[in-house]
């Protein structure tokens, strides 16, 4: 594949010569043709602040199609296109979208979850040039993306497939599977969509997580699979040594490792419980911010983080950790919001 701005910064405009008309038709027109690797981006609006980084390093791995899932769950007739969508340029750096329709009931990641694999699995299997798919939650991203291919070639090996984060319970066998980074062999892939089609179509999928239903996969279908290598750990605090299923401390994985991979929702957010420096801002799209929408934002990453990082002032940061929506009691938390930013010198 080819940059993918340097491919369309011009052709709208002019009728291109030979040689750049080959460049875009092998490009841009035969991208899904061209990859060997697929990636479904599942995401929804409170991903809007990730998505952009997130997409721009998938895009530096030339030969993967990249497959945007959008859950549009908060848009509404009366919704401001805005509140409800990404920038058009977030929306170009996937080479397509897929997006679902309205469902009702139970837990709204279960349903949307499950319903754009359903969607995208039906665009990726038209091309048999992709022998392994990816799956990518929207707030989580690669530093590495270089990387994919040592992860598929030593880690994943002869396995169906693999997440970043999972572990067999001791105490009767389960495996708790999380779903928000995985990759799979193409017919494996498709094997699961198949099990997701069958108990969405008989059964209330409120009774299903996409970590039920994967589990439950694996044990009937006799799927080939280890866990990676290395897994996130708590380093300190109640779950001291116990397995980071979210990856929400940062702690070094097989995963982390190898792809630079971050989920930086949770993650944020244990800084900020745990009085951690926050992340580069680099991670973040501030253009909501600096026109004082910030649509995408929780009312506390608003005022406090987003606020460092527009401004550099580090009371920001302390500010942050102050008044903390998890740690602290929403009484306590009230009284603390009151307070000016003199008040953390």
């Amino acid at each position: 594949m080819h940059d993918f701005n340097e491919l369309t910064k011009k052709h709208r405009f002019h009728n291109p010569d030979k040689e750049e008309s080959e460049k875009i038709f092998n490009g841009i027109n035969q991208a899904p043709f061209n990859a060997n690797i697929g990636l479904v981006f599942t995401s929804h609006k409170g991903h809007m602040p990730y998505m952009r980084y997130a997409l721009t390093q998938y895009r530096k791995i030339e030969d993967m199609y990249i497959l945007g899932a959008y859950d549009p769950r908060e848009v509404t007739p009366n919704s401001p296109n805005k509140n409800g969508f990404p920038y058009p340029d977030i929306w170009y750096l996937a080479h397509a979208w897929v997006t679902k329709h309205y469902t009702w009931g139970g837990l709204y990641k279960r349903h949307g979850w499950l319903w754009l694999h359903l969607y995208a699995s039906a665009i990726l299997k038209q091309f048999d040039n992709l022998k392994h798919i990816f799956s990518a939650n929207g707030d989580c991203v690669w530093d590495k993306p270089e990387g994919v291919y040592t992860l598929i070639d030593e880690i994943l090996g002869d396995n169906d497939f693999m997440s970043g984060q999972s572990q067999t319970r001791e105490t009767d066998g389960f495996n708790f599977i999380h779903t928000c980074s995985l990759v799979f062999k193409r017919d494996a892939y498709f094997d699961f969509i198949d099990f997701i089609k069958y108990h969405v179509k008989i059964s209330d999928t409120a009774s299903f997580s996409p970590e039920n239903l994967i589990q439950m996969w694996v044990k009937s279908n006799n799927i080939k699979w280890e866990h990676a290598p290395e897994q996130p750990i708590y380093p300190n605090g109640e779950y001291k040594g116990q397995h980071d299923i979210y990856a929400e401390t940062g702690t070094p994985s097989t995963w982390s490792k190898i792809l630079g991979y971050k989920n930086i929702e949770a993650e944020k957010n244990w800084r900020c419980s745990n009085g951690i420096n926050p992340f580069d801002k680099r991670y973040f799209d501030l253009r909501d911010i600096t026109h004082n929408k910030a649509l995408y934002y929780s009312d506390h990453d608003k005022n406090t983080l987003c606020q460092y990082y527009l401004t550099g002032d580090y009371r920001y940061v302390k500010m942050w950790w102050d008044q903390d929506p998890v740690t602290i009691p929403k009484a306590e938390r009230i009284e603390r919001m009151k307070k000016t930013l003199e008040d953390y010198n």
